[in-house]
């Protein structure tokens, strides 16, 4: 017993090992890229005050750290991503190579996080019907499409949207600590998770939404939720996500273009946006590193986009209709895609210029992939009671096959695409010689 439980740790370890490798290979384009310069590299990175005494003095003060957490930087503030600049530059100086190098190992840590956090939380989940090696599956293969998925590119391939991937390394980390605490009640352990917390919103004001991510956790690992503590303890994270908040509405200043659409256009946005983040998790083509709004202030809305509040509302229906069927893995999955793409919708004027952006699905992406991979595994069980399930098993198992090759190629030569401001304005020019080819061709 013993020692077919050594063989199957052995083997799952070459697997991961094997994952890394090809996560390394596939991503390793990204260490040939350089700076953007003209798309926002110019002033977060290579003219960003906070990093003037490092580079010209090749030495990072105590001055310079508190004014780093002190001062803001363009109407943002991510003081942790600064201080990681600053680290870089004082190893490698301004190259961009180093700075690709740890923000690519950073996205190699979140993969390892991601498979730790749901293989965790399937252990938690009272009552899961998942065998252990339906569990490693699972786990595993979520945090593989997370990290090889085309539309992450943006979030590791461009410099200045490091945040992203920082953020997101505290933000699982103070998760996969967050289950521990559920599991032990030792209160210093969730002092690290509020350490992790505040590392994460000190990467970027997104992480606001974490102590929903908390909430989630309790609502599919607990038997009760009215368990004494349980509530009070969430009360230091709430107020201080609502301090973050407030500070990032404080210092953003003019809403923009984004918020000068009225509410009831930014409803349609939203559906819009929730709806084209998923087809393009599911089909990741035509991506850009620029995706316009449909009109500008004041324009009629094409009339396209009123299919997407329906669209909605088939969706809510049927889980109406079908809740009864949810079960906890669905619940997280769902729930996580939600909460940590809802700030992003529109729903709230924001600066943005862009309708939507793949660095923005980073992470909400693990609940997505969650759901897909889960009903991929039932399916496959499924199958292997019925006649000719081991002929569909086959053809499920090779379409899964040829999906993850396509999204590893794409993913590989899509990296290429953000390489220097040439090849990115090139991709741009040719995505909309092809809108405007579909366009005449619909007018026609």
């Amino acid at each position: 017993m013993y020692l077919k439980s050594l063989q199957h740790s052995i083997t799952r370890a070459v697997i991961l090992v094997g994952m890394v490798v090809v996560l390394a290979v596939v991503w390793s384009p990204v260490l040939n890229n350089g700076f953007l310069t003209n798309w926002d590299d110019q002033w977060m990175v290579t003219g960003n005050p906070h990093l003037f005494e490092v580079t010209h003095l090749n030495t990072i003060s105590a001055d310079a750290v508190a004014t780093t957490f002190s001062e803001t930087n363009g109407g943002q503030y991510s003081p942790v991503n600064t201080l990681a600049y600053m680290l870089i530059v004082r190893a490698g100086g301004m190259e961009p190579f180093g700075f690709q190098l740890f923000f690519l190992i950073i996205h190699i840590l979140n993969f390892l996080l991601v498979g730790l956090v749901l293989h965790k939380l399937f252990l938690m989940i009272p009552g899961l019907e998942l065998s252990e090696k339906q569990r490693f599956t699972v786990a595993w293969a979520v945090a593989f499409l997370f990290a090889i998925h085309p539309m992450q590119v943006e979030s590791v391939a461009w410099i200045s949207a490091s945040k992203i991937p920082l953020y997101s390394f505290f933000y699982l980390l103070g998760l996969w600590v967050y289950m521990i605490y559920r599991q032990t009640g030792k209160w210093w352990q969730l002092g690290i998770v509020m350490i992790c917390f505040l590392a994460s919103l000190l990467s970027k004001e997104q992480a606001v939404v974490f102590v929903a991510s908390m909430v989630i956790v309790d609502l599919v690992v607990c038997k009760n939720l009215k368990e004494k503590g349980i509530w009070l303890e969430k009360i230091p994270f709430i107020l201080v996500a609502l301090f973050f908040g407030w500070f990032t509405l404080s210092i953003q200043g003019s809403p923009g273009v984004g918020g000068s659409y009225p509410l009831g256009q930014r409803l349609l946005f939203a559906n819009y946006s929730f709806w084209e983040y998923i087809i393009k998790l599911m089909i990741p083509h035509n991506l850009s590193y620029f995706y316009f709004f449909p009109m500008d202030p004041g324009q009629a809305i094409p009339l396209r986009f009123w299919f997407y509040p329906l669209a909605t509302g088939v969706f809510c229906w049927v889980i109406y209709e079908y809740r009864n069927k949810i079960n906890r893995v669905y619940l997280f999955g769902g729930l996580f895609f939600l909460i940590n793409i809802a700030l992003v919708l529109h729903l709230l004027p924001t600066p943005r210029a862009a309708i939507i952006a793949d660095r923005y699905v980073y992470l909400s992406a693990i609940g997505f992939f969650l759901l897909v991979v889960y009903v991929g595994v039932l399916l496959y069980g499924f199958m292997q009671e019925k006649v000719l399930g081991k002929f569909f098993q086959r053809v499920l198992m090779a379409g899964a096959g040829i999906c993850m090759l396509f999204l590893i190629e794409t993913t590989h030569n899509y990296i290429k695409v953000w390489k220097n401001i040439d090849t990115l304005n090139e991709n741009m020019r040719q995505m909309v010689e092809k809108h405007m080819e579909n366009f005449d061709l619909f007018n026609d």
